[in-house]
């Protein structure tokens, strides 16, 4: 019951095109592996993840006329060194070296996530993958991911205007099943506060809150581990972070679910 989330494609579908900075110098062998399976990762989630129905030119627009040549524009995007709002996904042009460990954690997240997750930040946690030489500060924590830019401490999110009203207690989160419905159904929430018209394509608020827990039940969540101490800081991250924060997948939630 993957296909429940278009919830983590939805927020970034409106993201065009960046231009390209390739200038003369040659793209680093190991970037451009990582930028192809990368790609087919994406590329595999979105296909999987968005029903035909939804499939319109926006969604055309990023990932190709068809699951088959979806990954040449994504792998393009990646080998480029993107810049501004329209960037999507990690930049490994010219000049960029790939974080081993970063690069690992990325593609595998990729493979793991269920739609809802996945549709909140399609790109995945890749996006500090690639940087230049003597840049990984923080590579050990997962590049920075340990705070990610104050996300940590959520920034000040917790002000964050029609943040669901909903509270942040989520009930017992013992389980990675009980976590995977809490989180996902605070997905639902926020995906149609934050993308109201994109969320048209899960149907109704209360159709994507009723796929929660059979799709959480269809998947085996947090199979490298879950740690529920962080369980409820994830989900109140989800409730009360601003639409632009949950452009990223949130470094707790990551803790919480391995």
């Amino acid at each position: 019951m993957r296909k429940q989330g278009v919830a983590w494609v939805v927020l970034g579908l409106a993201l065009g095109c960046s231009s390209s900075d390739k200038g003369s110098a040659a793209v680093d062998p190991a970037a451009q592996d990582f930028c192809l399976r990368w790609a087919n990762e994406v590329c595999r989630q979105a296909y999987l993840c968005v029903d035909p129905a939804g499939q319109d030119a926006a969604f055309h627009s990023r990932y190709g006329a068809s699951k088959d040549d979806c990954w040449q524009g994504l792998e393009k995007r990646c080998e480029s060194n993107q810049s501004g709002s329209s960037a999507f996904g990690p930049s490994c042009g010219p000049g960029k070296k790939v974080n081993a460990d970063l690069a690992s954690t990325c593609t595998d997240s990729l493979e793991l996530e269920t739609c809802t997750v996945w549709t909140v930040a399609p790109s995945g946690v890749c996006d500090l993958v690639c940087a230049t030489t003597g840049s990984f500060a923080g590579a050990g924590n997962v590049g920075g991911f340990g705070n990610v830019g104050g996300f940590g401490n959520t920034g000040g999110a917790g002000t964050a205007p029609g943040a669901g009203g909903s509270g942040t207690s989520s009930g017992s989160l013992a389980t990675s099943r009980q976590f995977c419905e809490a989180q996902d159904s605070a997905l639902c929430d926020r995906i149609f506060e934050c993308k109201p018209t994109e969320a048209s394509q899960l149907g109704t608020l209360a159709d994507c809150k009723a796929s929660v827990a059979p799709a959480c039940a269809d998947s085996e969540f947090c199979p490298g581990g879950y740690d529920p101490s962080q369980a409820q800081d994830c989900i109140t991250f989800v409730k009360t972070a601003t639409c632009a924060q949950l452009m990223t997948k949130p470094a707790i939630c990551i803790a919480a679910c391995m």
